[in-house]
């Protein structure tokens, strides 16, 4: 009687785990979106990293890694990238998705940025 009552716990833990880890996920975004008239790319993970590249002609290709995370609501995206000084940066953006054409899109701030393959 005590193993099954303990295994019953075991299953009931485990359960209750599994619904805390993913009420805690929170909205994830994952592909590779670019703005051409910027020259700006944004590579996302699902596991919360993202990649910005900046191809500027001044000062050529710029990559940059950090992790990206959404408000509550997910209608703000927060960057938080390494500055050159070693400092952590957050920047916050109004952010919304939606498709065009037939081609999806995020938009960060002011800027669209379309899906690429």
């Amino acid at each position: 009687m005590k193993k099954i009552l303990s295994t019953v716990l075991v299953c009931v833990l485990l359960v209750s785990t599994l619904f805390v880890l993913a009420s805690c996920g929170g909205k994830t975004l994952v592909g590779t979106y670019e703005n051409d008239a910027l020259n700006t790319t944004y590579e996302f993970s699902a596991l919360g990293k993202v990649t910005r590249t900046v191809d500027s002609i001044l000062s050529g290709k710029k990559v940059t890694e950090g992790k990206y995370s959404f408000s509550e609501e997910g209608d703000k995206i927060t960057f938080t990238f390494e500055s050159e000084d070693g400092e952590e940066d957050s920047e916050t953006y109004d952010y919304s998705y939606g498709e065009e054409e037939g081609t999806k899109y995020i938009k960060i701030g002011l800027f669209k940025y379309f899906e690429i393959d």
